[in-house]
């Protein structure tokens, strides 16, 4: 049995769950048939196709929410009155131990004149108000395993507040921090205002990474990144940056994203990065 839900937008945290319905049909996949495998969560990662990410312990992290929990029951819901309905957050599906997710955007919202297909008939309706269901959800909590699945933060930022610090962008401070360190040289004019948001999530990272390396393991990568990019190398041993593209080879290096492959001796660029289980 599935029970869709829906949470409102609402100033106070009380009563802001709705039932909708209760349907034997399928919403959505089964969790076996969504996620042929998964990996932990990896900023800048890139999926293949049937790859979820995934958060272990997610009922425990700071951006958890109440359904998380477990401590509801759907039959305490009041139905969502057609007056609330242009004030829905998201949906909620539970199967079971299996709760789908869905960002219900105003573009998934639709009120609008229609002509609807009910069997064999047809009837219209001049109010017609209707979610649209996305062939996917957008995350799917396993309570068995405590383990939450999506494939991209964008669409659940809304919905598990605070997540998007996962992968954020870098402040302006941030940024202007990064760039004034002694190893970068700016050139054409270039400064914070020109970096754009690929950059930053790449700085917010790398500024992390930089703070667990002694001074041993960064002078290594600096002459790591020399050695993959001689142009952007100074007489200074600085690295000469004046547009977006010479940072972000300056931040792949930082990551050690360049390597040269051991037949043929190709040298490329990693543009996603996944560790390997130890």
């Amino acid at each position: 049995m599935n029970t869709i839900c829906v949470k409102l937008r609402m100033r106070k945290h009380e009563n802001k769950y709705r039932k909708l319905l209760s349907t034997e049909e399928a919403v959505y996949p089964m969790l076996a048939e969504l996620v042929e495998s998964s990996l932990d969560y990896a900023a800048g990662a890139m999926l293949e196709n049937g790859e979820w990410f995934k958060i272990t312990n997610a009922s425990q992290q700071p951006y958890t929410i109440d359904l998380l929990e477990g401590n509801f029951e759907s039959v305490d819901f009041d139905s969502l009155a057609r007056s609330d309905f242009r004030k829905i957050d998201y949906l909620f599906v539970k199967n079971g131990k299996t709760m789908y997710f869905q960002n219900v955007s105003k573009s998934k919202l639709a009120s609008k004149k229609r002509i609807g297909s009910f069997g064999e008939s047809y009837k219209y309706e001049s109010d017609s108000e209707e979610i649209v269901i996305n062939e996917y959800p957008d995350a799917v909590y396993c309570a068995e395993t405590n383990i939450l699945y999506f494939r991209k933060l964008e669409p659940i930022v809304g919905i598990f507040k605070g997540i998007n610090d996962l992968y954020r962008e870098a402040t302006d401070d941030e940024t202007e921090q990064f760039l004034q360190n002694d190893f970068i040289t700016l050139k054409d004019d270039y400064g914070t205002a020109d970096v754009k948001t690929a950059n930053r999530k790449r700085i917010a990272l790398t500024s992390k990474t930089l703070l667990g390396l002694s001074q041993e393991d960064r002078s290594n990568i600096f002459h790591y990144i020399g050695e993959y990019c001689p142009d952007l190398k100074t007489k200074d041993n600085t690295f000469c940056v004046g547009n977006e593209d010479e940072l972000k080879m300056v931040l792949f290096g930082i990551e050690q994203r360049f390597y040269t492959t051991p037949v043929g001796g190709e040298k490329r660029i990693a543009n996603s990065v996944i560790l390997l289980n130890r």
